[in-house]
């Protein structure tokens, strides 16, 4: 049984507003932080990731933060997982810092492609209450998001976090939210990002096949520590089986 929170990434546009969440909620209805806020923890709390400059990403900090003490408040024997794509994932590791202000542990930390994208938080190093990591980024040869590198790459013990692992798709596509093609454009066309990035060496249907792969790769560490429900593992096999995709 776990209490979890996810922050997703953002989008919708530059403007909160209603039409935004309209706009948002098409875009990220099938993205791996709504999926997993979408079942299995006995309680969850999804956020919509921050707008264009970022705006929205403390308040979801503070609500996910919030939300953790209040369930964990009535139901203390609850694990804590937080999980996070994009800047919702540095989000993600802003509210594991604000857990351990309040000697709150968190059993894992799921990220799907966190990046520094953020004038204030600071996601570079995870906080030292998190026991387990999962660290998922697109491999710099996709040219996906040259603009932002990636955040959350460093760690200090007791905290398990093996080596960020490397997928070659676009920044979309690492969070469940591949590109798609424009009507009539072919599925082998290479993704053009637009200012500032460009286009990418991915096509529309290399994306959308290996986002499938970072899904299907997440799962093991998603079942061992309660993401999807269930029993947590008291040992997690994941790290005994060699390395992941580069």
């Amino acid at each position: 049984m776990a209490v979890l929170v996810g922050i997703d990434g953002t989008g919708g546009g530059s403007l909160p507003g209603k039409s935004r969440d309209e706009q948002y909620d098409r875009d990220f209805a099938n993205s791996f932080v709504k999926r997993l806020c979408s079942g299995g923890a006995t309680y969850r709390k999804y956020f919509r990731g921050p707008v264009t400059l970022g705006g929205g990403l403390w308040g979801a900090i503070a609500e996910g933060a919030q939300f953790v003490v209040d369930t964990l408040s009535m139901d203390p024997w609850q694990q804590v997982l937080l999980t996070g794509y994009s800047r919702g994932a540095a989000g993600a590791v802003a509210v594991a810092k604000r857990l351990k202000s309040a000697n709150i542990s968190v059993r894992a930390l799921m990220l799907f492609d966190c990046v520094d994208r953020h004038l204030v938080i600071d996601a570079s190093v995870i906080p030292d209450n998190v026991e387990y990591v999962m660290h998922v980024v697109r491999d710099p040869q996709s040219n996906s998001s040259k603009s932002f590198s990636n955040d959350a790459l460093r760690y200090t013990p007791p905290t398990v976090y093996p080596a960020a692992y490397k997928f070659l798709c676009t920044h979309g596509g690492m969070g469940g939210t591949p590109w798609q093609p424009k009507p009539g454009q072919p599925l082998t066309d290479l993704i053009e990002e637009g200012f500032p990035d460009g286009k990418t060496t991915i096509s529309f249907a290399n994306d959308a096949r290996v986002s499938k792969e970072v899904w299907r790769y997440v799962q093991p560490f998603l079942r061992t520590h309660g993401f999807l429900g269930g029993v947590v593992a008291t040992v997690w096999g994941l790290f005994t089986r060699g390395s992941g995709p580069s």
